[in-house]
């Protein structure tokens, strides 16, 4: 089964379970008059030792840039507490209103991340019994379509349900680790898991709206222009340079199926405090991918 198929699937698993009780989750975001200043932190001793490439900062940079967050620092630490606990206490001295976290929220002995969370916000670990059914829930569905032999949940498989005392869970679109929010003061941290694709769909599923109105109340402009382009990986390297050329708008292409009559979509989106200078970036980004689009 192609992975496409997969997340297809779990997709359409998350969205059943989320219309009951994980929708309905608490949120109340905006602790304060303005929210910017944003760091990131990649845990992973692979990350250090160069055998996985850090893809995640990036594209979170990316994202949290165009709805207005101001990304101050990015963090890459091994997987032991002490190290990742540094640098969230950095980030809290540093009055950071958002710090997101990427990495170490699963099953395996090394993944530490929330243990970290918890002594630099002075709390307790413990059981969450929200996350344990949305965990329980995954892994029944995972063996109904034959990913896994079994759907017991063995202490490893609970461990991605204790979370530090007050946290809650964010549901994940597509994989068994929920990511977790925490309130520390006035600071919201967000963990998220390392494998980017469970990262981006928490982020775009689970927190997009919930984000744009953290970052305060303003102008989100978002379009979709049809290119003359099947090959999405050619697109994206055009996307890629016109991100660099016009850096606070968001170009997502739509990905799809290869043939000779597709033409791939763009959305293009940005944010500011004045209608019409968001609106002239969208469409000095247009005019960009325009340029280098083939005739």
């Amino acid at each position: 089964m192609g992975w496409m198929r997969v997340a297809r699937k779990l997709q359409l698993h998350f969205r059943l379970i989320s219309s009951t009780s994980y929708a309905k989750m608490p949120w109340d975001l905006i602790k304060r008059e303005t929210v910017n200043r944003v760091e990131i932190i990649v845990v992973g001793r692979e990350i250090l030792t160069g055998r996985t490439l850090d893809t995640n900062s990036n594209w979170l940079a990316k994202r949290i840039t165009t709805l207005g967050g101001d990304v101050k620092r990015v963090a890459v630490v091994d997987d032991k507490i002490d190290s990742i606990c540094g640098e969230l206490r950095t980030a809290l001295r540093n009055d950071s209103h958002l710090i997101v976290t990427t990495g170490g929220l699963g099953p395996t002995f090394d993944d530490k991340t929330l243990d970290a969370v918890a002594t630099a916000a002075g709390l307790k670990m413990e059981l969450d019994a929200e996350a344990l059914d949305f965990v329980k829930g995954r892994y029944t569905f995972f063996k109904e379509q034959g990913f896994v032999d079994t759907d017991e949940l063995s202490p490893s498989r609970k461990k991605m349900a204790i979370f530090p005392n007050g946290a809650e869970m964010i549901p994940n679109p597509i994989g068994a680790a929920p990511g977790v929010k925490l309130w520390v003061g006035e600071t919201l941290v967000l963990s998220l898991p390392g494998v980017p694709k469970e990262m981006r769909a928490i982020f775009e599923e689970s927190l997009l709206k919930k984000l744009r109105d953290l970052f305060g109340r303003r102008i989100f402009l978002e379009k979709t222009i049809t290119t003359t382009m099947g090959d999405e990986s050619k697109l994206g390297e055009i996307l890629d340079k016109v991100m660099t050329e016009v850096p606070r708008v968001y170009l997502k292409s739509r990905p799809t199926y290869f043939a000779r009559d597709v033409r791939l979509e763009v959305t293009l989106t940005a944010t500011g405090d004045d209608a019409d200078e968001v609106e002239a970036r969208i469409q000095e980004a247009i005019s960009e991918i325009e340029k280098r689009l083939p005739r």
